[in-house]
């Protein structure tokens, strides 16, 4: 073991870590344990239509606080980093309402299959937005004051609950409902332990005055909706694109498949992503003020440790998933287990950079990540369509193999960015200055 990731595994970077993954772990893993259990309420084409439902979710929810949660989480002073979360909570209803009329759009048009879900669905999608990005808020209010054990705890009780609700509904023989409502129900449960303790801190800045003045505080944090926002919307739409694409071209039953494999194989890596992210995020805005050589060097020795950990997670995974899936998850699902072998190389890669991913927005350059989600967005799919004729399993290897390239530059991208100086925003004037 280098000096360097003994180093890595010591430090506050490990610590806070383990602090926020052991719970979004154990959140996790109750989805991953009862995932046998769904398979056999749910088939796959019911999956399939859960999968367009809740990939919908996935991207719209990045716009609800207009990335502003981001804002949250990278300031350093605490009064600002309560205006915003009052803000993010603010904007969160209302851009909720204007994203599901997106979604009402998608339908009536029947854009990439989305005419197969039913109309009402629009309303569920308003509400289940609300949920999510006021816990995103919450969350990364939260993540600023490094009470990680606090997210931990949230993201347990909210897996625990979109579990068990899922179960449930699907008892009955409700189809995908089941599983829509139960997603709903998980992302609103996890709130209130987030909320406790910041309502009392907004109250507390209230009635001191320190809540004024949000519009200025809106002003000053712009460049999150003007540039991070697009960047983050681009990087959402590219991860969720897939699915919607292949219900068009091969069917909701493809879909389905598809989504259990994102389900299983993308566990690990969501785990790191949302536990070492978060802390990787605030340690990075620590390490920016100390100058290139910290950030370059927290860079390393992260990806590093991530890179260790994807090849002992994925490698065996990958071997053994094409003979264990029709066991675990019933004879339907067999075909599930081939193509996570086939996307390994993507799975791989995506667990060494996601994480890390965030490093040109607190280096105060997003318009390279903005830059680079576009091409991650156009080439990994333009690989899919283009091979679609030749079957499901080789667009698949096509996606999977243009998608982990991608990764590899972008990597390459942060690391010449934790090299350079970053780019300051105006300091605020005083302490009551947003």
């Amino acid at each position: 073991m280098t000096p360097s990731i003994r180093h890595w595994l010591r430090g506050d970077f490990a610590r806070h870590a383990v602090a926020l993954g052991s719970g979004t772990a154990l959140g996790q893993l109750v989805m991953v344990a009862v995932t046998p259990l769904l398979t056999r309420l749910y088939s796959p084409t019911d999956m399939g239509l859960f999968g367009l439902f809740a990939n919908f979710l996935a991207v719209a929810s990045v716009a609800a606080t207009l990335r502003l949660d981001f804002a949250v989480a990278t300031t350093s002073n605490p009064d600002s980093s309560l205006r915003l979360l009052a803000l993010s909570l603010l904007i969160c209803p209302v851009a909720s309402v204007v994203l599901s009329a997106l979604l009402y759009l998608l339908i009536r048009e029947d854009v990439f299959a989305y005419g197969l879900l039913p109309v009402w669905t629009v309303p569920l999608c308003a509400v289940a937005l609300v949920a999510t990005g006021s816990f995103i808020a919450l969350r990364y209010w939260h993540v600023s004051r490094r009470d990680f054990r606090v997210v931990g705890r949230a993201l347990v009780a909210q897996g625990c609950a979109r579990a068990g609700a899922s179960v449930l509904l699907g008892l009955p023989g409700t189809g995908w409902v089941g599983l829509a409502l139960g997603d709903v129900a998980g992302r609103a449960f996890g709130i209130r332990r987030l909320w406790r303790e910041a309502a009392s801190e907004l109250g507390r800045a209230r009635r001191s005055g320190a809540l004024g003045r949000l519009r200025e505080q809106l002003w000053h944090s712009r460049r999150f909706p003007l540039v991070v926002l697009p960047s983050s919307l681009v990087d959402a739409l590219a991860a969720a694109l897939p699915l919607p694409v292949i219900a068009w071209l091969f069917g909701p039953a493809a879909a389905g498949q598809f989504a259990l494999v994102w389900r299983v194989a993308a566990l690990p890596g969501g785990l790191v992503a949302a536990s070492v992210g978060d802390v990787f995020h605030a340690h990075a805005a620590r390490a920016r003020d100390e100058g290139p050589g910290p950030s370059r060097r927290l860079l390393l020795d992260t990806m590093r440790m991530l890179a260790l950990l994807a090849v002992v997670v994925y490698l065996p995974l990958c071997i053994v998933s094409p003979w264990v899936f029709g066991w675990i998850f019933g004879e339907p699902w067999r075909e599930a287990g081939e193509m996570l072998r086939l996307l390994g190389p993507l799975w791989v890669t995506a667990m060494v950079v996601s994480p890390v991913s965030r490093l040109p927005v607190v280096l105060g350059r997003p318009g390279l990540k903005f830059v680079f989600d576009l091409c991650f967005l156009v080439l990994p799919m333009a690989a899919l369509v283009a091979v679609s004729s030749r079957g499901l399993m080789t667009a698949l290897l096509a996606y999977g193999l243009a998608t982990a390239a991608a990764y590899v530059l972008f990597a390459v991208l942060l690391y010449a960015v934790a090299g350079r100086r970053a780019v300051q925003s105006p300091p605020p004037r005083t302490d009551q200055d947003p």
